[in-house]
């Protein structure tokens, strides 16, 4: 009876399909419109961007935004444009490392880390 129970459990257990968690990327901003020689680091309203494997998603914002992933060497790997509004990126699956990740606007950008 225990050899049968087991079985089941590993039955189940094999049969119920894998949750893969998502991840909370926060991102910090960083404001280049200051006067000082510098960069400014501001947190005027902190936001998390969430991963699920290639999929980011985030709040939706009134701005475009340029979206880049650079390698670990400071090398752009990856860019593409996100229009206002959006709230869900797909990245290709083609990417596998760590990467800082930024959201470009006119004269700041967000920047967050990630690893596919």
């Amino acid at each position: 009876m225990k050899k049968f129970l087991l079985i089941i459990f590993l039955m189940v257990g094999a049969i119920l399909p894998q949750t893969v968690s998502a991840q909370q990327i926060p991102m910090q901003i960083i404001d280049h419109s200051g006067a000082s020689s510098g960069p400014t680091y501001a947190p005027p309203r902190p936001w998390y961007m969430t991963q699920n494997d290639y999929t980011l998603t985030m709040p939706a914002f009134e701005d475009d935004f340029t979206l880049v992933l650079l390698d670990e060497d400071g090398v752009v790997v990856y860019t593409t444009y996100v229009p206002a509004g959006t709230t869900m990126i797909v990245l290709p699956s083609t990417l596998s490392g760590d990467f800082e990740i930024r959201l470009v606007g006119d004269t700041y950008y967000y920047r967050g880390y990630l690893t596919l």
